[in-house]
């Protein structure tokens, strides 16, 4: 299961940020595609917005808090509370899908879960990736407002250089 959502989270991740790269880098850049992918080629990644990734999970949970208030009969609140938890978490157990046995029930639930764990395994490998991008630039711009050690600066300032 754990490798199921490490490659899937990664092939998403990839695939989401190729089709977000596509869609919001050519807006409003009137540049041949020549200069396009030589820019791109400089950048190497295109970045993903955090807020992005968390409107697509809390719209996946407001998808399936739809599908199981039609499956289900169960309230909004209930089928939101059983998306999250399912989610999020392992589960609490109070809510149970299925329980009119009807296998279609069952099944549209099996699916929702695993999809929704990949879902889930894409936008933590996206906001990882935004973090360390984040992290490196602050470390960068720390590392250019320090002050210089005294060795430092006689190699810096040695003629020729």
């Amino acid at each position: 299961m754990l490798l199921y959502l490490s490659t899937t989270g990664d092939v998403l991740a990839r695939s989401f940020r190729r089709l977000y790269g596509k869609i919001c880098g050519s807006k409003g850049n009137p540049q041949k595609p020549e200069q396009q992918q030589q820019r791109c080629a400089c950048t190497n990644t295109v970045r993903v917005p955090v807020t992005l990734c968390l409107v697509i999970v809390l719209a996946y949970i407001c998808s399936g808090a739809m599908l199981f208030h039609r499956l289900e009969n169960w309230s909004l609140l209930e089928g939101s509370y059983f998306c999250f938890t399912s989610l999020g978490t392992i589960g609490f157990g109070d809510l149970l899908p299925g329980q009119k046995a009807e296998e279609i029930s069952l099944c549209a639930c099996s699916a929702y879960i695993l999809t929704g764990m990949a879902l889930v395994a894409m936008c933590f490998s996206l906001v990882q990736d935004e973090v360390i991008a984040l992290l490196r630039y602050i470390g960068a711009s720390c590392s250019k407002n320090a002050p210089k050690s005294k060795d430092e600066e006689s190699v810096t300032s040695l003629p020729g250089s």
